[in-house]
C-alpha cells in the first residue's frame, strides 16, 4: 500500500517474512511539516520500523522524533532507520555516508534493514557501492532495503528510463535482489504537479518464500 501527500511519500512494505513487522518507508523531503506528520502517521499505521530518507535536520538531530525512539542515522543524516518500540532490539552493523543498516532478530534468524538515499545530482554509483559492501558482508542472509535512489525505470512505475535507472536495474540483477514495488502502483512522490516513483523496496532471495 502506498500513500502519497504533497510533501511526503509513504511506502508501506509487506513481505511473507515480515508478517510480524510493519515496515514504513518514508521520504520527508527535508520539510519540517513532513517531519511533524511522522509520529502520528507511524502511530496510525502501527509501524514497527521506519526506513527514512531526507528527514528535516536541525542541530544534527531529526526534528519531531520522540526521545524514546531508537534512531540510527547515516553519516550525511539523509538516511535513517528508526525503531519506535523499545521491545524491538536492533544492532547497528553499518553506517556510511549515504546508507545505514541495522540487524534485528526476526523469527529464527535475524534480518538486516537498510536505508539509503542518493540525490539526483550525485553519483549513483557511490551509494550503490555502499549497499554492495553491506550485502557482500552478509552472504546468504535476509536483507531488506528501503532506498530513494532517484532513478527512472519502467520496472518500478516510470514511463521512461534514465542512466540512473539503468544502473540501479543492473545493480539489482547483479545482486539477485527482488523488487517489492509494483510497476502499476501509485506514485511514491507527489508535489504540486510533479509525481514520481523514486522510492524502492528491495530484498534478498532469503526473504522470499
Amino acid at each position: 500500500m502506498s500513500i502519497a501527500t504533497p510533501s511526503v511519500s509513504f511506502n508501506k512494505v509487506s513481505s511473507t517474512y515480515l508478517k510480524t513487522l510493519k515496515v514504513l518507508q518514508i521520504n520527508l523531503g527535508r520539510a519540517k511539516a513532513a517531519n511533524d506528520t511522522l509520529h502520528p502517521t507511524s502511530d496510525k499505521l502501527q509501524s514497527d520500523l521506519l526506513l527514512l530518507q531526507e528527514p528535516y535536520i536541525y542541530d544534527s538531530q531529526i526534528i519531531g522524533i520522540p526521545q524514546s525512539w531508537n534512531i540510527f542515522n547515516s553519516i550525511s543524516n539523509k538516511a535513517a532507520v528508526i525503531i519506535p518500540s523499545r521491545q524491538l532490539h536492533a544492532a547497528l552493523i553499518s553506517c556510511k555516508q549515504n546508507t545505514v543498516a541495522v540487524k534485528i532478530q526476526t523469527g529464527q534468524q535475524p534480518t538486516t534493514f537498510l536505508s539509503a538515499y542518493s540525490s539526483p545530482y550525485s553519483n549513483i554509483q557511490e551509494t550503490l557501492l555502499e549497499i554492495q559492501e553491506i550485502i557482500s558482508s552478509l552472504p546468504r542472509e535476509k536483507i531488506f532495503i528501503g532506498a530513494d535512489l532517484n532513478g527512472h525505470n519502467t520496472l518500478w512505475g516510470y514511463n521512461d528510463m534514465d542512466s540512473r535507472g539503468t544502473a540501479i536495474e543492473e545493480f539489482i540483477l547483479a545482486n539477485n535482489l527482488f523488487i517489492n514495488n509494483s510497476s502499476d502502483a501509485p506514485p511514491t512522490f507527489s508535489r504540486n504537479t510533479s509525481k514520481g516513483w523514486p522510492d524502492l523496496s528491495l530484498c534478498t532471495q532469503q526473504m522470499i518464500g
